[in-house]
């Protein structure tokens, strides 16, 4: 490949494209276009950083100030933990806007999240939401496909191909440069956003800017790969069609299939292969679990028994009056440790079936660069499935300390012997509410997601050398008249 010809093809491309008003308008469009929907993802971002934290106080207050009390009351009254997203959802909204960010914590029972964005809208929200990563992974490449559907078909319409080929240009620095050429135009819809969204993460000030830095360089040269590869089919295109109709044609259908078609189907291929229970069936099956394993509220469960028998003969007595420790404490920390087992074990088979169905979409982002770029684009943003299952994770794991907590205090703090009449019922100090932390969300980092995604960063490279081997085969067949 002669680089001095692959250079003036280069050139002469991006400043043909650039030349043109009309595709500095359409870029100039599109990229206000990402800026409006930077400044509206930031605003709704603050406003409810702003709405959750008053929440979180409020709801900490409120836990706090709780008059003296039996522990078990206060396992029941409940706890609220609020999950703030990662400030590029201001970039990538992913799957935040489908999954709730308030859950509800009580004793005995997982409750699932509430309170999501596509719950509280219309049915629109199902057709995607108005982000720059919508718009540069959907509008742009169509962008590209109207700005370069002509580039070889119509210098050989023009018989201009031919003369390139006798002033010495190959037909690899032809499609090389025509390729290069329409990829440098297409950075301008993603170059200018980058820095604007760092800076709009940056404000929000709920993550380091190495955080948001190192996610960037993540999801920047990503884009960069997945426009390489339009370029690519549509330059590629252009030089095996037979005029620049059959071209456009073509490449519009390219898009429809890839970018709409595709991800839709997939996505209801993957539910129905590997389908989930609706939430009240799942409910319902870790209820008869527990039931089947005992049931800390029956007196005369067999399993519960059992302990009470063996807690008598430990102590020497013969009523649970007697006992040294408040056997319904006892029976409660069991119960919970059971129920919270047994909820466990069946979230994880529901998680293995989500995981197979995300397994497939990263599967297929080799045979659709569209997936492979989207599952990227989440990930990096945060805003992917893994890093809403990181925060049932935490959410999880309080609930149980929380609930376990107020079991120890009615076990070392409440009398087994029942008030007389008129006597004050057993209650422990309103100050133990204060003394047992609260909820603090911590993002997943960047690493551990990667690493639950790197099927999909392999898919994305995968595309980059299939452009590579796609043009140095064509360059072989390239038919100059």
């Amino acid at each position: 490949m002669a680089f001095s010809n692959l250079k003036l093809i280069v050139r002469k491309t991006r400043q043909d494209l650039f030349k043109e008003k009309r595709n500095l308008l359409i870029a100039m469009t599109v990229i206000l276009f990402c800026f409006i929907s930077i400044v509206i993802g930031f605003t709704k971002y603050s406003e409810n950083f702003s709405d959750i934290k008053e929440y979180r106080k409020e709801t900490r207050e409120n836990w706090e100030h709780r008059p003296d009390k039996h522990p078990h009351r206060m396992a029941h009254y409940g706890y609220l933990v609020f999950r703030i997203g990662h400030p590029l959802t201001i970039f990538d909204t992913g799957l935040d806007d489908y999954l709730g960010n308030v859950i509800f914590l009580e004793a005995h029972k997982q409750n699932t999240a509430n309170l999501s964005e596509a719950g509280s809208s219309g049915i629109l929200v199902r057709f995607g939401t108005f982000s720059s990563a919508f718009i540069l992974q959907t509008i742009v490449p169509i962008i590209i496909i109207f700005l370069g559907f002509g580039l070889v078909v119509q210098e050989r319409e023009n018989a201009t191909l031919k003369i390139l080929n006798v002033q010495g240009a190959s037909a690899r620095d032809i499609l090389w440069g025509k390729i290069l050429g329409l990829w440098q135009f297409s950075l301008l819809f993603l170059l200018p956003v980058v820095p604007v969204v760092f800076l709009a993460a940056l404000l929000s000030e709920t993550t380091t800017a190495a955080d948001i830095l190192m996610r960037l360089v993540i999801i920047a040269p990503s884009y960069m790969i997945y426009y390489f590869f339009f370029s690519t089919l549509t330059v590629l295109i252009s030089a095996n069609s037979k005029n620049t109709s059959a071209s456009l044609i073509s490449l519009i259908g390219c898009w429809l299939i890839l970018v709409i078609f595709l991800p839709k189907g997939i996505q209801f291929t993957s539910q129905n292969l590997y389908p989930t229970p609706s939430r009240i069936a799942f409910e319902t099956q870790v209820e008869k679990e527990v039931l089947k394993v005992g049931d800390s509220h029956n007196p005369n469960d067999p399993h519960f028994k059992h302990i009470k028998d063996s807690l008598l003969a430990r102590y020497h007595v013969k009523t649970t009056d007697e006992l040294p420790i408040n056997y319904s404490g006892l029976v409660m920390k069991e119960g919970e440790k059971i129920s919270s087992k047994i909820y466990e074990g069946n979230l994880e088979k529901l998680q293995i079936q989500y995981k197979k169905q995300q397994r497939l979409g990263e599967i297929l982002g080799f045979i659709n660069p569209v997936m492979a770029i989207k599952n990227l684009s989440m990930t990096a943003a945060g805003t992917d499935y893994y890093a809403y299952q990181n925060f049932q994770k935490q959410a999880e794991e309080y609930r149980y300390k929380l609930a376990q907590n107020m079991n120890d205090l009615q076990i070392e703090n409440i009398s087994n012997n029942q008030p007389s009449k008129g006597e004050k019922s057993s209650t422990v100090s309103s100050e133990e509410w204060k003394q047992f932390p609260d909820f603090k969300y911590e993002f997943t980092s960047l690493k551990e997601s990667i690493w639950q995604q790197i099927t999909t960063l392999a898919a994305v490279l995968f595309w980059l050398l299939i452009c590579v081997a796609m043009i140095e085969l064509s360059a072989k067949h390239l038919k100059l008249i």
